[in-house]
C-alpha cells in the first residue's frame, strides 16, 4: 500500500515542462553566440563574499563604482566602454554593447544609489543590465524573445556566474530613506521568479561541474531544498540538457 501512495507524496518539479524547456533552450542559445561564448566559457561562480567584490569607499557613489568595476571584471567586462549613468537617471534606454566596433562613445548604465545598501540586488542589477547589451548584439534572436529580454538578460547573467545574487533577491526589493518613515524606495524588479533562477542556477552548476556546495551555502535558507530538488531533476533527466556544453571552469570565480 505505502508503496502505490509514495507517487502522490512526491514534491512537484520546481517548473514545469514549458518554462524548463525554455529555460534550456536560452542557455543552448547564448552558447552558441559569438559576442556571449568566450564570457560563459570563461565564467565561474561568483559570490557575495569580500573576496569576489573587495574595497571599500567613503561615498554611495564611490561603493557603487567599486562594486560595478568587480561585476564588469567577473562578467569578462572589464575595459569595455561602460559606465555608470546619472543616478538620478534612471529611465534610460538600453544601448547595445557591440564589442569590438563599437561606437567611441561610452554605454550608460544607470542604477539606483539606494541601492548600494542592498549588496546583492546591486550585484544582480549590474549584471542584469550588463547582459541586456551585450545580449542585445547577439547575431541569433533568443528563443522566445518578443516581450521577453529582460527574462533573457537575468538567465544570461546567471550564464555569467552571477545566479546566486539573482536568485537571492528575485522579488522586489525595497530599500526606503529610514527606518521609521516610508520615503521613496529603491527596487530592483526581478523578471524571472526565484525557481526560475534557482533551476538555472542549478543547471550553471552542473554545466560548469561546480560543487553545489559552492552555491547552497550562499543561497538564503528557503532557496536552499528548492536548489536540491532542481539538481536532482536535473541528474534524472540528463539527456534534456546534454546538448548545452559551454566550457567548464570547475571551479568559483
Amino acid at each position: 500500500m505505502l508503496r502505490l501512495l509514495a507517487p502522490f507524496f512526491r514534491p512537484a518539479p520546481v517548473l514545469d515542462d514549458d518554462s524548463r524547456r525554455w529555460i534550456q533552450a536560452v542557455f543552448a542559445w547564448a552558447s552558441r553566440q559569438e559576442v556571449l561564448r568566450p564570457r560563459i566559457a570563461g565564467a565561474g561562480l561568483v559570490l557575495p563574499t569580500p573576496a569576489h567584490f573587495p574595497g571599500q569607499a567613503s561615498s554611495r557613489h564611490g561603493m557603487a563604482e567599486l562594486v560595478f568595476g568587480n561585476v564588469c571584471r567577473h562578467a569578462g567586462l572589464e575595459g569595455a566602454p561602460f559606465r555608470l549613468a546619472n543616478p538620478d537617471d534612471l529611465l534610460d534606454s538600453p544601448v547595445p554593447y557591440a564589442g569590438a566596433g563599437v561606437p567611441p562613445e561610452s554605454v550608460p548604465i544607470p542604477y539606483d544609489p539606494r541601492l548600494v545598501t542592498e549588496s546583492e540586488a546591486l550585484i544582480a542589477h549590474f549584471a542584469r543590465e550588463l547582459a541586456l547589451r551585450v545580449g542585445a548584439t547577439a547575431a541569433e534572436a533568443a528563443p522566445a524573445h518578443e516581450g521577453n529580454i529582460a527574462h533573457v538578460a537575468e538567465l544570461i547573467a546567471v550564464m555569467l556566474g552571477f545566479g546566486v545574487m539573482l536568485a537571492n533577491t528575485a522579488f522586489h526589493v525595497r530599500v526606503n530613506q529610514c527606518g521609521a518613515c516610508r520615503g521613496p524606495a529603491a527596487e530592483r524588479d526581478a523578471a524571472l521568479s526565484r525557481d526560475d533562477l534557482v533551476y538555472a542556477l542549478a543547471l550553471f552548476c552542473r554545466l560548469k561541474g561546480i560543487p553545489p556546495a559552492d552555491a547552497r551555502r550562499h543561497l538564503q535558507s528557503p532557496l536552499r531544498p528548492v536548489f536540491r530538488r532542481a539538481l536532482r531533476e536535473l541528474d534524472h533527466a540528463p539527456d534534456d540538457w546534454a546538448h548545452i556544453r559551454p566550457q567548464s571552469t570547475g571551479a568559483t570565480a
